[in-house]
């Protein structure tokens, strides 16, 4: 925030001091000039021979040569560019922020093109200098409350994001359990059994399969049509993502033709003869 009223500030030459201070807030430092002053007050721009730095906030002048004597005085001032350079998104509320900054920039230049073409009262200038302060203060205020909003928007749709991602993981490996509790439960398949529907078994191959005849005996359920496979949990390595692509299941468990090495990756599995 900035309180400091002064502009300018004015030094005596000594025919030996060649760095002045400036004290005062500025925007960036071509818009601090400096201006010699003779006995009777006339200004000369300096415009050649000087240094500010934006640092130490220090003016220099001369850079090279003898220092201004004791009938020379030095002006150091800001002059700052009557316009409105900020580009804020065309959107609420920034278009309202961005078009009260062009409002008060308006006032300001109006007010100094009265005074440029009559003299008006002090009391009018400082009304209109307050009415301006007043405007760039609510602006303020707005930009810092949409920006905080903003935050707290982002915040919030990233924590929805993670959660909804939890709960995507999840959901699948619940299912990829569930198929192997279920598959657990079956009984093992057994070449002297008889069955009928509906009677569910597990076979060699990691899968579950319904009997779908009757009285079916010594029928091996992957060749036999009386038998259909219930559940894919042996081969669960694979699955199909949101875009129809085939991609890596997040929780394998089980499968006939594929294992997980040390290393966790996929491996073709060993067949044992």
């Amino acid at each position: 925030m900035i309180q400091a009223t002064e502009v300018s500030i004015t030094y005596r030459g000594d025919g030996e001091t060649t760095t002045f201070s400036y004290p005062y807030p500025y925007r960036i430092g071509g818009d601090i000039h400096g201006y010699l002053v003779d006995t009777v007050g006339n200004e000369t721009e300096i415009t050649t021979n000087y240094q500010f730095d934006t640092v130490e906030n220090k003016y220099t002048y001369p850079v090279a040569g003898d220092a201004i004597d004791a009938d020379t005085r030095i002006k150091i001032t800001r002059e700052t560019p009557l316009q409105n350079n900020i580009d804020l998104p065309d959107r609420l509320p920034f278009s309202l922020i961005e078009k009260g900054m062009d409002w008060i920039i308006m006032m300001l230049q109006e007010t100094i093109y009265r005074a440029n073409l009559a003299p008006i009262s002090a009391q009018e200038a400082t009304k209109q200098a307050a009415l301006a302060m007043t405007y760039a203060y609510e602006a303020l205020d707005h930009m810092q409350k949409a920006a905080a909003e903003h935050a707290a928007a982002t915040e919030e749709a990233n924590k929805a994001t993670a959660q909804a991602n939890i709960a995507t993981n999840r959901a699948e490996q619940a299912g990829n359990y569930s198929a192997t509790s279920f598959a657990a439960t079956a009984p093992a398949w057994n070449e002297s059994t008889t069955y009928s529907y509906p009677t569910v078994v597990a076979y060699t191959d990691g899968n579950t399969y319904r009997c779908i005849g009757t009285d079916v005996a010594g029928e091996t359920p992957t060749d036999s049509t009386n038998w259909v496979k219930i559940t894919l949990d042996g081969e669960n390595f694979f699955e199909i993502d949101e875009t129809g692509n085939l991609m890596p299941c997040i929780s394998p468990t089980y499968s006939s033709r594929w294992e997980l090495d040390e290393n966790g990756d996929i491996m073709p599995r060993e067949i044992v003869s």
